[in-house]
């Protein structure tokens, strides 16, 4: 976290310092496709680090954008007539 400055970072460095488990750690993911509870009462509070490249984003959601259009799923977007970089 020191050299990092993304949240998250600091969870593993816990984690490493033997601060926090790894079991206290929920994957997102995991929550929102029912396999892990979210939270169990009001008191709780869930702390999302969003950290990485927005490259690896764009590359993400493009492998999903088209696995959506492959399978028929959802809408296609027309965001340009022709795409600027080809």
């Amino acid at each position: 976290h020191q050299y990092i400055p993304i949240i998250g970072a600091r969870f593993m460095d816990m984690v490493d310092e033997g601060k926090l488990s790894l079991d206290q750690l929920e994957d997102l993911g995991a929550i929102t496709a029912g396999a892990t509870p979210g939270r169990a009462n009001d008191e709780e509070i869930i702390i999302l680090s969003v950290g990485g490249m927005p490259v690896e984003d764009v590359a993400w959601a493009t492998v999903i954008y088209r696995t959506a259009i492959e399978q028929g799923i959802g809408i296609k977007l027309n965001l340009w007539d022709s795409p600027e970089l080809c």
